[in-house]
């Protein structure tokens, strides 16, 4: 069965030619679905089978200067947007926010990658990490169908900010456990993890049952090893 494997790629590249040019340097024959998340900007220049958005606001139209609406990204031919990011929840999007964004892609049939994780510590257990995630997906999935939404476990403390080799991920075992709990608890259709995925951990994550798929960051902007991961 495949893995998605969802690409976000955040502020970079700095050039059009530059994400052009890493887009067709990844295989569209790869062993699992891969999705490429670019920045907005580049979005209408990029050219891939399957293309995500990195956010998108909750609103389709309207005096919001500045943002980007479901509607304008599915006229762009994008299928998934992340939302509730991390980094994006540290500059003040809140849970109530979110959810506005999960329902608001869900309307343009654009599957919503939900992000959680914000606020969780390495020092936390099981137990405590299960809290901190509840409170987000209370919220973050009230009125919502949440099967037709895939949930992103992403461990605020592991995610790189940079360089995926630098940083420690959650282990496997612990990351199947969340994904056990988000499917049990909330039926979400696809529970992937992510937070400094690399070439030396992938595979283990991509071998649990209860984890769909991976949300790698920096390494996706390295084609030789993100063409590896796919594959795996």
């Amino acid at each position: 069965m495949k893995k998605l494997i969802i690409a976000n790629w955040k502020l970079n590249p700095t050039t059009l030619k530059d994400a052009q040019k890493l887009a067709a340097s990844i295989s569209v024959k790869a062993k699992n679905k891969v999705v490429l998340c670019p920045p907005t900007i580049y979005l209408s220049n990029i050219q891939y089978p399957n293309i995500g958005a990195q956010d998108c606001f909750w609103a389709d139209k309207g005096p919001h200067t500045g943002q980007t609406s479901p509607a304008q990204l599915k006229d762009l031919g994008v299928k998934y947007c992340i939302v509730g990011h991390s980094e994006k929840r540290e500059t003040g999007d809140t849970d109530e926010m979110v959810n506005g964004k999960v329902k608001a892609c869900l309307a343009q049939k654009i599957t919503p990658v939900l992000c959680v994780g914000f606020g969780t510590t390495v020092e936390q257990d099981d137990l405590e990490v299960t809290d901190v995630l509840k409170k987000q997906l209370n919220v973050n999935l009230a009125g919502v169908d949440a099967s037709q939404v895939v949930v992103a476990y992403e461990p605020v403390w592991a995610i790189s900010k940079g360089n995926p080799y630098l940083t420690r991920a959650a282990d496997a075992e612990h990351a199947e456990k969340m994904a056990i709990f988000i499917k049990t608890r909330y039926k979400a259709g696809k529970v992937i993890y992510g937070a400094s995925v690399n070439v030396n951990n992938a595979k283990g994550f991509l071998s649990q049952p209860n984890i769909d798929g991976i949300l790698p960051g920096g390494v996706s902007l390295i084609a030789k090893d993100f063409n590896q991961i796919i594959n795996m």
